[in-house]
């Protein structure tokens, strides 16, 4: 191969050296506070045998919701939430027929059993660092574990994926610190 400049032959070894020297733009480095985070995020808790089901919004949904609320118990894992025009309720299995009997009376788009839920505690300042969720959603894509659901509060993220892929999906998230 020639250099088309200058005629010079150009050797592999002198564009590798090159592109070791190649210092990317500042804001295309991985900054230390997201290394930080991903070496240590905190607790990572899996909980299996869940229902995810999906119902279109309506003006008698959140009273379904409430009476399951009032009833449920506190140590199942249980997750809501509310789009412009569906709305969507992950619960521990024990609870579907109660789901199921509770919600009759609403339009349910869809429903999907046998999902474990991968949560992960984020630091408090989890909010001021760019690309942590890309990260997140990255390392899952390369892997080629298919999200069925993302569920997060301010300080807590939660993926579900199906029962068969949760093994996979735990070794990804470790491997984040990495």
């Amino acid at each position: 191969r020639l250099n088309a400049i200058i005629m010079a032959p150009v050797f592999t070894g002198a564009i590798m050296m090159a592109l070791r020297r190649y210092n990317p733009p500042k804001d295309l480095r991985h900054s230390n506070n997201l290394k930080s985070i991903l070496k240590n995020l905190g607790d990572i808790t899996v909980r299996s045998n869940l229902v995810d089901f999906t119902f279109k919004n309506s003006s008698t949904l959140f009273l379904s919701h409430s009476k399951i609320l009032e009833s449920m118990n506190t140590t199942i894992f249980y997750g809501f939430s509310k789009g412009i025009h569906e709305s969507n309720l992950v619960i521990s299995m024990s609870e579907k027929e109660k789901i199921q009997s509770q919600f009759a009376d609403e339009i349910m788009t869809s429903t999907q059993d046998n999902l474990s839920a991968i949560s992960i505690a984020l630091p408090e300042n989890n909010t001021q660092v760019p690309g942590l969720y890309y990260q997140i959603f990255k390392r899952f894509a390369w892997e080629g574990i298919s999200l069925h659901e993302v569920i997060s509060t301010t300080n807590e993220f939660s993926v579900l994926v199906e029962n068969d892929t949760v093994d996979k999906a735990f070794s990804a998230i470790k491997k984040l610190g990495h």
